[in-house]
């Protein structure tokens, strides 16, 4: 292999720095502008705090790369030098830059992955720029390895181990995803830079690379869409949505013709049912798949789009619109936008001016509006514009007892409570009674946390006066614990005196079986095919 042009490693270096400057950047604007409450610290130091992330994680790159192989070559120098002087913005002399070349193997000794890439972890609105930091790390190893054109063996494994350090980084819990078919032979082309030459450089940093990790982010994706609780039609209909967009990317890039997309959507359904939830999961999607620029969601309701002095809602909508671009706006309880009187000027303005951006900037903003069914279908038919535009229409049912007992365990699981059978009995009766009376106000997931939260509380009130407080005491949930906010005790200790049945499906033969209440949260064994199988809930009879 022969050493790269020095002008050309400079020009891809200054492009690979300067995205990663602008990913940071841009992950600054979103916290400080859009979530600023939901900081650590002051928001004012939160832009200062990034840029030394951004620097740090370059220079941890750089670092580790170059010390793969034992050596440091005059190639991989003028690489530490050009980044030196554009990460702080200043010449140095020959003797001040040396100086601080060597200080960067110091500085990385300090540095870990899991410092560096915090943001993105630790904040919900950031957790779909993870792809983005990925891909520019990667970048940037290709770059420092290939630099000097003698790629090393030692090289490419420590490729392998920069990648998965950055995986168990960046996504502490999730398992990493399998890559198979394709996307196999891709990564293993990625690795193999000892067998790669000098023209291939390119490609391995922004065409291969870039389509690896969208298919990850795309996985990941799929994969959390997959594990939420119940809203199997959801889950369907979001899949159905992704697949139509991939198979008119396939036909334009096999030069066939394309339908107009209208990516606009609405969601609709009571309070609780999970659909911010899978806006943001949808915005993930069309991220990974290169649809939107960014995938972010910027949640607002009709406080955020409509000002109090007249000439103002259309600066104000306008303003929101341009922080969502390249991403999802989301609206919520959308249909209080529009009066059925027709006399809401403010609100009519707030929809027009929407109605321009959702077709200027078809291409670069999604908009998802939500809210109750009725109200939902009467505003989109009453408006020619919005049922122009908005043709997916998602329903989001209310959960059944079963998923709301499941919700609540996995709240348990999370704060590391523990629910034995009594407590999931007395909690399914309660749930399965609000539910069966339920009407359109009707909580769902909100119902779940608060019932939550009572029953905490119920714990705490239990264990008040208890002198010695063992582990056991501390995060176990039993059946005097579990409160409702709209139920009092009584109600609930006469459903369980109640008669009724508790029954499953058989994952054997299919057959409806009927439990004992010690058995939830335990195995039980079908009768009929000998078929064992874990009863986390039940349907109540």
């Amino acid at each position: 292999m022969t050493t790269l042009d020095p002008g050309r490693v400079v020009g891809l270096l200054r492009r690979i720095l300067r995205d990663c400057e602008t990913l940071y950047r841009d992950a600054s604007k979103i916290m400080v502008h859009q979530h600023p409450t939901s900081l650590a610290g002051r928001p004012d130091r939160f832009d200062e705090l990034m840029e030394d992330l951004q620097r740090g994680l370059v220079i941890k790159v750089y670092v580790t790369m170059v010390r793969a192989d034992n050596r440091w070559t005059s190639a991989e120098k003028r690489v530490a030098a050009e980044m030196i002087e554009y990460l702080w913005n200043e010449k140095f002399s020959t003797d001040d830059l040396r100086e601080a070349a060597v200080g960067l193997f110091e500085q990385a000794d300090r540095l870990h992955w899991p410092s560096l890439v915090a943001p993105f972890v630790r904040y919900e609105p950031l957790h779909n720029l993870r792809s983005h930091v990925q891909t520019i790390v990667m970048r940037l190893a290709n770059l420092v390895v290939k630099c000097d054109g003698q790629s090393m063996p030692q090289e490419a494994e420590a490729l392998h181990r920069l990648q998965a350090d950055l995986d168990k980084a960046l996504y502490p819990t999730t398992p990493n995803v399998t890559e198979t078919g394709a996307s196999a032979k891709a990564s293993s082309k990625k690795y193999q830079a000892d067998v790669m030459g000098p023209d291939d450089l390119e490609l391995v940093d922004d065409a291969a690379l870039e389509a690896i990790e969208r298919d990850k982010r795309l996985q990941s994706a799929l994969a959390q869409l997959d594990s939420l609780i119940g809203l199997e039609a959801v889950k369907q209909r979001v899949r159905s949505y992704a697949n139509f967009l991939k198979l008119q990317e396939q036909r334009k890039n096999a030069g066939l013709s394309t339908m107009p997309l209208s990516l606009h959507m609405s969601f609709v359904g009571n309070p609780g049912t999970g659909k911010t939830t899978v806006a943001r999961i949808v915005g993930q999607i069309l991220g990974a798949m290169g649809t939107l620029e960014m995938g972010h969601v910027v949640e607002t309701d009709r406080s955020g789009l409509v000002a109090e002095f007249a000439g103002q809602t259309a600066v104000k909508t306008n303003q929101l619109c341009d922080t969502a671009l390249g991403g999802i706006l989301f609206v919520d309880e959308a249909y209080s936008l529009v009066d059925v009187s027709g006399d809401d000027a403010y609100g009519r303005e707030a929809v027009q001016t929407l109605l321009k951006r959702m077709e200027d900037n078809r291409n670069e903003l999604v908009v998802i509006l939500a809210g109750y069914s009725d109200e939902m279908a009467k505003m989109i038919r009453s408006n020619p514009g919005l049922s122009s535009r908005i043709n997916t229409h998602i329903e989001f049912d209310d959960y059944s007892p079963v998923d709301l007992g499941r919700i609540f365990e996995g709240m348990c699981r999370h704060n590391q409570y523990t629910l034995p059978s009594d407590a999931r009995h007395r909690l399914l009766l309660g749930m399965h009674h609000l539910h069966a009376q339920r009407d359109r106000h009707f909580g769902n997931g909100r119902l779940v946390r608060n019932t939550f939260e009572e029953s905490v509380r119920g714990l705490a009130d239990r264990v008040a006066n208890v002198t010695v407080l063992s582990e056991s005491l501390l995060t176990t949930l039993t059946a005097q614990d579990i409160r409702f906010p709209s139920m009092d005790n009584k109600c609930l200790d006469e459903l369980i005196a109640a008669p009724h049945r508790l029954k499953i499906q058989c994952k054997g033969c299919s057959k409806r079986i009927t439990i004992e209440s010690e058995s939830l949260g335990g195995s039980v064994r079908c009768r009929s095919c000998q078929t064992v199988q874990h009863a986390d809930w039940a349907e109540v009879n």
